[in-house]
């Protein structure tokens, strides 16, 4: 009798002795001792900000580009963009100094269609940009700090491939500003083309609709798909939400349902599409930019009233119908007409086997890029002020290219690209003697073979 007993007692105090095991098996807690707690990870040491390499313009005569001008002020850039822009200025320890005493100092000089200087024709522009082109010195010779390049215009569609392109010599990363701020259509458009771009604009916009309501949706039922975008919408929707601005080209052919509109020739007169320009824009419900049209002077308020500006070449003539000859043909004031109902103008060379867009040797002052105010010059002449004069050329030129927020005046925060000229910036005779590109010297006059033979003025 004893034997089992005593089995029965020893099995009894086994199990009494696995519950506490069978208990960490399970899950339960336990009175072993607890896990010692993990040491807290090492902080990380914060990056410290690298000191800033400051640069100042001092004493010069700054042509802000807005239309102002401070005497004898100082321009201070803190690494690539500008910092502050006045008179009297506290300078940081250690910044270089660049004498301006007796120049002028201007925002570089942006053209809103160009060639050549480091840019291919065709994107993506990040993986064929040029720095060392030997055409970009020339480009700043002639005040040019930035432009656009590659195409701008679809026929029929909106397209285009293009990139804003800076003179940042040697400087891969600091050539290209942005890709395909600007897409572009052509005009006149055919009814059925017509039919499509109202389609796909329509399209465009209540998928943005969409969107915009898909949170509140999704909030309310988590199955709730997200919209699908429309196939090819891509530069639409850019023009909508203003991530690109919109340029309209004169070309292609086939029906135009604006022609019944115009007065004169088709032949002597582009009304008519100008008019149409402005049907597109109201279209998109944006403003647009209407490329070199030599009918705008005749109707600047119905131009004024899209929002749009327009791109000119003052030296470009086009001979006036005889039928008509007070309505049609080119117009020197066409820049003083517009700027006066509140279009913004921005002024480029003409086209031509002259040079063109580009800054060729072979060609005729005013006929390529070696001289941008020469057309700017025009302009005056045909009575645009000289403080919108400059801005055909910097701030409403760049905002013409969808960056007037990052180039095209001398304005805190911006980046600095700036010239000091011998002279005023829109004189046929002044020459730039530095150009500061992303805040680097990328141009001296007087270190160039191309004009450093010609003496300084006094």
């Amino acid at each position: 009798m004893r034997t089992p007993t005593l089995f029965v007692l020893s099995l009894a105090l086994l199990t009494a002795l696995d519950l506490p095991a069978q208990g960490r098996r399970r899950g339960r807690p336990s009175r072993a001792a607890p896990a010692p707690t993990a040491a807290p990870a090492p902080k990380k040491e914060e990056k410290k900000e690298e000191p800033k390499v400051y640069t100042a313009i001092v004493g010069g005569d700054v042509y802000l580009g807005t239309g102002q001008r401070l005497t004898g002020a100082t321009v201070l850039i803190a690494d690539d963009k500008i910092d502050k822009v006045g008179h009297n200025l506290e300078l940081p320890e250690g910044t270089t100094i660049i004498d301006a005493k007796g120049k002028t100092v201007s925002p570089g000089f942006v053209i809103v269609k160009g060639a050549g200087m480091g840019a291919s024709f065709s994107g993506p522009f990040k993986d064929t940009v040029n720095p060392f082109a030997a055409d970009i010195k020339q480009g700043l010779a002639a005040g040019i700090t930035s432009f656009l390049a590659g195409s701008t215009s679809s026929r029929g569609r909106v397209g285009g491939s293009n990139a804003v392109i800076k003179l940042a010599y040697g400087d891969v990363e600091g050539m290209v500003l942005v890709e395909n701020s600007v897409v572009g259509i052509s005009v006149p458009i055919d009814r059925s083309a017509r039919e499509k771009l109202e389609t796909s604009i329509k399209a465009a916009n209540d998928y943005l609709k969409a969107i915009a309501a898909y949170p509140a949706a999704k909030a309310k039922d988590p199955k709730a798909k997200a919209p699908k975008k429309p196939s090819g919408s891509d530069q639409i929707i850019n023009v909508l939400q203003d991530k690109a601005r919109l340029w309209i080209s004169f070309g292609g052919g086939g029906f135009n349902p604006f022609r019944g509109m115009m007065g004169g020739s088709a032949s002597t007169s582009d009304l008519a599409s100008v008019r149409e320009a402005c049907e597109v824009a109201k279209l998109f419900g944006k403003s647009a930019v209407i490329l070199k049209p030599m009918s705008a002077w005749l109707i600047p308020d119905e131009i004024a009233a899209t929002g749009s500006s327009v791109i000119i070449s003052p030296r470009t003539r086009q001979a006036p119908d005889p039928r008509d000859p007070q309505r049609s043909g080119s117009n020197i004031a066409t820049a003083a007409i517009l700027a006066k109902a509140g279009v913004p103008v921005a002024v480029t060379c003409p086209d031509g086997r002259f040079g063109g867009g580009g800054v060729g040797t072979n060609g005729i002052l005013g006929q390529d890029l070696n001289t941008p105010n020469v057309d700017v010059a025009y302009a005056i002449r045909g009575g645009l002020s000289n403080r919108k004069a400059l801005r055909t050329i910097t701030l409403d030129a760049a905002n013409i290219m969808g960056v007037g927020d990052r180039i095209g005046s001398i304005e805190a925060g911006k980046d600095a690209d700036i010239l000091i000229l011998d002279g005023d910036p829109l004189h046929y005779s002044s020459f730039v003697i530095t150009a500061v590109v992303n805040g680097k010297v990328v141009y001296e006059k007087g270190k160039e073979a191309l004009y450093r033979h010609i003496a300084p003025k006094h």
